[in-house]
C-alpha cells in the first residue's frame, strides 16, 4: 500500500470527515484544555477540524510525505505534525500518559498488527483520557466497498493482479471480541458497536476518492491505470448499489470509546 498517494485536497474526505468530527465529538466531549492526538491523520483534513475543539493536537503519520502536504493544507497554531508508525507508538516515550484524548479514525484496518496500534494508543493516553477508535468490520450482510476494490480483476488483469493481497485487514470478531480484547490491553469504561455506513457519492467523486486507498494500482504501468481504477470504480459502485446517477460507498464499521 502507497498510503503517500493521498490526494492534496479531496471535497470527498472533506466531507465525510465534517460528518466524522460531530461523531466524535459527540462520543467522546472535547474541551479547550485537552491535547489530543491523532493517529494516522493523512493530510491533515480531521486533525485541522479537531485543533477547532480542543487545545492542542498532535498529529502523526507513517508516510512523511503525508506528513509535509499536511503540513502546508491543514495547519493551524495548536497542531504539530510528526511522522510515525501507529505500531511503534509504545516505544515513543515523549507520548508516554501524555494525552488527554486520541482518536484513531479509519486507520486501524491498514495494519496487520493492529492490537499493537492499541496498545500504544493505550500507553499514549494520560490516567483518565479517552480515546475514540473506529476500523472496519467484517460483516457478510454488508458490502465493503473498499474491499470490492482491492480485490477487483478481471482477464486482462490478472498478470498485475497475481499473488497481490492487498493491505485491508477488517476486525473479524463480534462486539464482545472488540470489548475483550480491549479490556485485555488495560483499557475500561469500554463502549463498543457496529454500525452500517452507507453515503451516496457520485461516481466522478468515487473516481476522485478511492484510488487513494487502491494499494494494487503500484503493480500497474501508468498508462493501465486509470483504465483499471475506472473499472475497478464502476465495479465496485455498482455491485453495492445504483440508482439513475446515484452510487453508494458502504462499509461496516466497529466503533469503541475507551478510557484508562
Amino acid at each position: 500500500m502507497n498510503f503517500s498517494r493521498v490526494k492534496t485536497y479531496s471535497p470527498v474526505s472533506y466531507k465525510l470527515n465534517l460528518r466524522y468530527v460531530e461523531d466524535i465529538s459527540q462520543a467522546m466531549p472535547l474541551n479547550q484544555k485537552d491535547v489530543l492526538l491523532d493517529v494516522g491523520c493523512g493530510p491533515g483534513t480531521l486533525a485541522l477540524l479537531l485543533s477547532k475543539r480542543v487545545g492542542k493536537v498532535k498529529a502523526v503519520d507513517n508516510s512523511p510525505e503525508m506528513i509535509e502536504e499536511a503540513k502546508e493544507i491543514s495547519k493551524a497554531e495548536n497542531i504539530t505534525y510528526k511522522v510515525g508508525d501507529a505500531t511503534k507508538l509504545s516505544t515513543y516515550e515523549e507520548y508516554r500518559n501524555s494525552f488527554d484524548k486520541v482518536v484513531a479514525h479509519c486507520t486501524l484496518h491498514w495494519m496487520k498488527d493492529f492490537k499493537t496500534a492499541l496498545e500504544g494508543i493505550y500507553q499514549s493516553l494520560k490516567p483518565g483520557g479517552q480515546c475514540f477508535m473506529n476500523m472496519a468490520h467484517q460483516n457478510p450482510h454488508i458490502i465493503n466497498t473498499t474491499q470490492l476494490l482491492n480485490c477487483y480483476t478481471s482477464p486482462k488483469w490478472e498478470t498485475f493482479m497475481k499473488g497481490y493481497e492487498h493491505a485491508y485487514y477488517t476486525f473479524e470478531g463480534t462486539d464482545d471480541d472488540y470489548k475483550q480484547m480491549l479490556a485485555g490491553i488495560g483499557f475500561k469504561d469500554i463502549d463498543c458497536k457496529q454500525t452500517a455506513i452507507k453515503i451516496p457519492l457520485k461516481y466522478d467523486e468515487a473516481k476522485e476518492f478511492y484510488p487513494n486507498s487502491m494499494g494494487q494500482l503500484e503493480r500497474f504501468p501508468e498508462d493501465c491505470r486509470e483504465e483499471y481504477m475506472e473499472e475497478a470504480v464502476k465495479y465496485a459502485l455498482d455491485t453495492d448499489y445504483k440508482d439513475n446517477q446515484d452510487h453508494f460507498i458502504s462499509c461496516s464499521l466497529i466503533y469503541a470509546i475507551a478510557g484508562k
